[in-house]
């Protein structure tokens, strides 16, 4: 019995059942166990990945280390140099070394690797795999909406988009630009947490029926003065339906001229 150990390390059990023609034992198990041992052992494991605030993200480290033979790492370097810090600290010459990972990033998401090249014939490099979703002080989920008509004798589809303090702090909602010829926003605040909830009511009559229709919404804050979060708004108008109850065309509210969020493009 042959057994394929790629990938695996520390102890590891495999089972085997054997059928047979004997009628005394027709049907036997093997067992094959044992510890197997890495070349280069990385703890606790190649995988980094950075989730929430970039002021409240903690530096990583990575332990490379071997029990088998000695070995030197030559070089590191990463496709992700703008969005990470990296730094190699040695431990123990020839035996254990630390890699050392932080994020850079304000905001936005990122995936790459670092590759850390060894004098090892059997192993000349491997990676250490990274990624990052950075949330700023204001969230707006979700980025995609689907709204519309979107199947026949069905009512109109509305969106929800909701907009929160990852601080905890308060904060207003300053400027909310879209196109008023495809959609309303109405904002509501969530009680008893910071944050908004945003409305979306597509205006279908100006949707030709079987079409499909792509518009935005940014949202701005005081939060974070300048830096607009961007919705994709996809409207669908499958066939002719009912509309939904109190939003039959002409029946919704006439845009706010004093309201300094809604912009017309």
């Amino acid at each position: 019995m042959k057994v394929s150990l790629k990938g695996y390390r520390g102890k590891v059990k495999k089972n085997a059942t054997v059928i047979s023609n004997d009628p005394q034992t027709p049907r036997l198990t093997l067992a094959l166990q044992g510890t197997v041992k890495t070349l280069i052992d990385i703890r606790p494991n190649d995988n980094i990945s950075f989730r929430g605030m970039s002021d409240q993200i903690s530096e990583s480290t990575i332990d490379i280390a071997s029990d088998v033979q000695p070995f030197h790492i030559l070089k590191t370097e990463s496709n992700l140099e703008e969005q990470i810090g990296y730094k190699l600290e040695t431990v123990e010459d020839g035996k254990h070394y630390q890699l050392k990972v932080s994020n850079k990033l304000k905001e936005g998401s990122y995936s790459g690797y670092i590759k850390c090249s060894t004098d090892l014939e059997q192993k000349p490099d491997f990676l250490i795999r990274v990624s990052g979703y950075i949330e700023g002080e204001i969230a707006v989920k979700p980025k995609t909406v689907l709204v519309g008509n979107l199947a026949a004798q069905q009512p109109t589809r509305m969106g929800k988009i909701i907009v929160m303090s990852n601080s905890n702090k308060p904060f207003k909602i300053s400027k909310l630009t879209y196109d008023q010829r495809m959609i309303e926003v109405t904002q509501q605040p969530i009680d008893k947490q910071n944050g908004f909830i945003l409305e979306i009511n597509p205006k279908m009559e100006n949707v030709p029926s079987g079409s499909q229709q792509r518009t935005s919404l940014s949202v701005e804050t005081d939060a974070a003065p300048g830096d607009a979060q961007e919705v994709q708004i996809h409207l669908i108008n499958a066939a002719q339906t009912p509309p939904a109850e109190g939003n039959a065309s002409g029946s919704s509210q006439p845009a706010n001229p004093d309201d300094p969020g809604r912009v017309l493009k």
